[in-house]
């Protein structure tokens, strides 16, 4: 079986932050990806569109994260993270409230700390 159909399987065929169901494509998780399911998320153009451009974020599509962060699966806790982390250093006192609950192990916080480099290149396959 392919990462994209273990991926669709795990997460129901549904964005694994915003749980959208439209085009929807594999996003590696920097920077320790491998390609492999348990490095990878299933997110949306949405979704994907935002982390590629922090710019342009929208704190209220975000508000998702209430729900997914609390996701059992280590990549989605650690891309929940960084986007409460990088809403939070906005101003967005809900994320830093979500940050404040949220428990992850010492690895999986690790991960979620280590930041790729930024001329890496693009981390999705579409589906």
């Amino acid at each position: 079986m392919s990462t994209e159909q273990i991926l669709l399987q795990r997460c129901s065929s549904k964005c694994e932050l915003c749980s959208s169901d439209s085009n929807l494509a594999v996003y590696q998780v920097p920077p320790e990806s491998d390609g492999s399911a348990e490095k990878c998320v299933m997110i949306c153009s949405t979704c994907q569109g935002q982390i590629d451009q922090p710019d342009s974020i929208d704190a209220n599509h975000w508000r998702c994260l209430n729900d997914s962060m609390w996701s059992q699966t280590p990549a989605v806790q650690v891309m929940a993270w960084r986007q409460l982390k990088q809403l939070s250093t906005v101003g967005e006192a809900w994320a830093n409230d979500l940050l404040d609950m949220l428990y992850l192990e010492e690895d999986v916080k690790a991960w979620a700390e280590a930041t790729a480099s930024n001329d890496e290149d693009d981390h999705t396959t579409p589906r």
